[in-house]
This record gives structure tokens, C-alpha cells and sequence, in this order.
């Protein structure tokens, strides 16, 4: 029997534009309690508001030292997000201390430190379940174009999800990894990138939302470990 939503507590990270923000109404549509993140007050208030979320948390995740005092609000979770990411591309030694560190700490850091802070609620949930949004960026390395320090991060979560799928193997806890291809979000654009809205190795971060909420939905017996998606047609 397959997992219904309805009345499930999620956290998203990073849901106050992008993917984070579509899949977030696609959960409030199908009746979840969505808990949204983000690092601005007024974003954050203005996405519960929109969606009518659950409730909103405001924390930098490029300051994982308040993380435990910011998601403390959390009494209870059955689903977690791992969604927050920043991008970085261009030549490594063009990439300076801050960058690279900022890197670590939201793409890597805070989903490791937010997961370890709250596996003690998602393990009392009736089945919990971790969704670490990575990157196809973190499983091949391609060719032409870098984005070496964005791939290290992801790598690492890869890493981190593969690793916690067999700590929670047949247990309450199902751990999985997504791996999405280049999106029409605003990541590239907030990280300064001139792309154009719509580049053809872009796709429809909706498509990306019903992957995830396929994952989530099914029965606890199966395990979607990894799903990989990516753009198939350079239109």
C-alpha cells in the first residue's frame, strides 16, 4: 500500500522560491503539513501565508551553529527535505575561501548536521523519511565546463545518503537520494550565472516535484534509493 501525505509534517529547506517552493505546493495540495525554510523573515512569512503552510523557520544555513537553536521549533516530523543548495561554477582556482566554504557549509554541512538534529523526531514518527536533494553534478563529472567545488559538496551528499540508506536498512527511517539534472530555478541566477530562463539542458523543476513526491509515496516496504533525473532532449 502506498504512503498518503495527507497530515504528514514535512521540512523543506530552501523553500521559499525554486524547487523547494514547488514541491512545497504540490505536498500542501496533497493535504501535508508543510514546515517552510528560508533565510529572510519576509520570504519565509510570505510563502506560509501563499501556501498555507504549517509554519516557517528563518535560518542561514551558511551559519550551521543555528541550525539546533533555529529548527528546535520542530516538535514533530515524519518527512525531511534536504532541499537548500547554492551553486558555484568556473575554474577552481578563481574560486575563493568564502565561496568554497559557503559551499560546504549549505550543500554538505547543513543537511548533515539538520539530518543528525532531527533523526531523533523522524525515528518517533510512524515512518520517517529523508530526501536529500544532490545533484546530477554529484554522481558524473562532466566534460567541457567545471563546477569541481559544487561537485565535491554533492559527491559528499551522495555519499552521506548512500551511507544512511544502510544505517536505516529495515528500520523506520527510509534515507533517499535525488539526483536532478539543471532545472529552471533561480540557483544559477543567484549565483550570478547569465544564463537565460530556459537554456536546453533545462527542464521543468515541476517534473522534478512529482519525482519526489513519487519517492515519498511509496509503500514503506520499497526503497526509491537513488533517482536520477535528467534533461533527455536539447530543446
Amino acid at each position: 500500500m502506498n504512503i498518503d501525505l495527507k497530515n504528514k509534517v514535512v521540512l523543506i529547506t530552501g523553500s521559499t522560491d525554486g524547487l523547494g517552493y514547488k514541491l512545497a505546493q504540490g505536498l500542501v495540495a496533497l493535504g501535508a503539513q508543510v514546515i517552510v525554510h528560508g533565510r529572510s523573515n519576509e520570504k519565509v512569512n510570505k510563502a506560509v501565508e501563499t501556501l498555507g503552510a504549517l509554519k516557517g523557520i528563518v535560518c542561514d544555513l551558511n551559519n550551521p551553529l543555528q541550525i539546533t537553536s533555529q529548527f528546535n521549533k520542530i516538535d514533530h516530523i515524519d518527512i525531511l527535505v534536504n532541499n537548500a543548495g547554492v551553486w558555484l561554477e568556473g575554474k577552481t582556482r578563481d574560486a575563493g575561501p568564502e565561496k568554497i566554504q559557503e559551499l560546504i557549509k549549505v550543500n554538505l554541512t547543513a543537511p548533515l548536521v539538520l539530518t543528525s538534529f532531527l533523526l531523533p523526531k523522524l525515528e518517533a514518527s510512524s515512518f520517517g523519511q529523508i530526501v536529500n536533494v544532490s545533484s546530477i553534478a554529484g554522481v558524473e563529472i562532466p566534460s567541457g565546463y567545471y563546477h569541481t567545488i559544487y561537485s565535491a559538496t554533492k559527491f559528499g551528499l551522495q555519499a552521506f545518503s548512500e551511507a544512511m540508506a544502510k544505517e536505516y536498512e529495515n528500520k523506520n527511517v527510509r534515507v533517499m537520494g535525488f539526483y536532478p539534472g539543471g532545472m529552471e530555478t533561480g540557483l544559477f541566477e543567484k549565483a550570478g550565472m547569465n544564463y537565460q530562463k530556459h537554456e536546453p539542458w533545462m527542464f521543468d523543476p515541476q517534473e522534478s516535484v512529482e519525482a519526489i513526491i513519487f519517492m515519498l509515496t511509496r509503500s514503506p516496504k520499497t526503497n526509491v534509493k537513488r533517482l536520477d533525473l535528467i534533461n533527455h532532449q536539447q530543446i
